[in-house]
């Protein structure tokens, strides 16, 4: 690093978790569930039983044998596609736009990162409501109905039209040099946005489609596990390949993977109730 040791960064992250974990902790986030049922009858349970019960609770494989079934692996993948997407959009931007721009500054190339981060705050304020609206609009054409997949709804076109095209732009307009700086800029902002109107789609899915079943936290940790194993992926993967193939070509197939994740989600949005209904009927999600 030009001004400070690569270390602080850690140091940051570390104060950063530390606040987290406090705030978790303080009377500003209550806990939200009132019904201790579980914890009610492992206080019966024998010391042997009670060890048993706890190894069935945090045995990995309640997590890992969710992705047998299409509807976690279709939305795991696209939320993996995605974090793919923003891990090698972020991690290179000094090394593809520093010489693309003739800039010399770390400073300068910093300010590329405001980009997607305002549109990352302008998508929080607004995927989430658009979801929402989605899926009441759904409802009314049920009577009242409400089915977990209509979400996935509200995300298609920005999850298989807007994301991509705004990478292979912005990859293209780099490596071909047109569009001057507003370009690339236009496009980080677009895909910024994007991205929160289907990060909270496909979250909020995962704690609907096995709600029944108590397993929505085991759905949310396998879909966050996958997801940051491509986020790991793309950060080790996309220097390398840009100096390879290009950034444009790189772009590609960064699009690629969010168009294919694109078709699985609306498969899922359209069948995934009868999957579910499927494997409710063979009894698979059963412990």
């Amino acid at each position: 690093m030009t001004y400070k040791s690569w270390r602080v960064i850690f140091y940051l992250q570390t104060g950063l978790g530390g606040l987290g974990t406090a705030l978790m902790l303080s009377p500003l986030l209550p806990e939200t569930i009132h019904n201790f049922t579980k914890a009610t009858e492992m206080s019966a349970l024998s010391r042997g039983a009670y060890f048993r019960e706890m190894a069935s609770l945090v045995n990995p494989m309640r997590v890992l044998r969710l992705f047998l079934y299409p509807n976690i692996i279709c939305v795991g993948l696209a939320s993996s596609a995605l974090s793919w997407n923003m891990y090698s959009l972020l991690t290179p931007i000094t090394h593809v736009l520093n010489p693309r721009f003739g800039l010399s500054s770390p400073i300068q190339s910093a300010l590329f990162y405001l980009a997607p981060g305002v549109g990352y705050i302008v998508g929080t304020l607004v995927g989430g409501r658009w979801a929402d609206r989605v899926v009441m609009k759904n409802i009314k054409k049920r009577n009242g109905e409400r089915v977990a997949e209509d979400r996935l709804k509200s995300c298609l076109v920005a999850l298989g039209i807007v994301i991509p095209a705004s990478m292979l732009i912005y990859g293209w307009s780099v490596e071909k040099e047109f569009g001057g700086i507003p370009l690339p800029v236009i496009m980080m902002f677009s895909q910024a946005v994007a991205q929160l109107f289907v990060y909270p789609s496909i979250n909020t899915y995962c704690l609907d489609v096995m709600q029944h079943k108590g397993l929505s936290a085991e759905v949310t940790a396998g879909n966050y596990l996958i997801r940051w194993m491509f986020a790991a992926a793309g950060s080790a993967a996309c220097l390398p390949a840009i100096q390879k193939i290009g950034l444009g070509w790189f772009e590609v197939i960064s699009a690629g993977f969010l168009v294919f994740s694109a078709v699985l989600v609306w498969a899922c949005s359209v069948w995934g109730r009868d999957w579910r209904e499927t494997a409710a009927r063979k009894r698979v999600w059963d412990d």
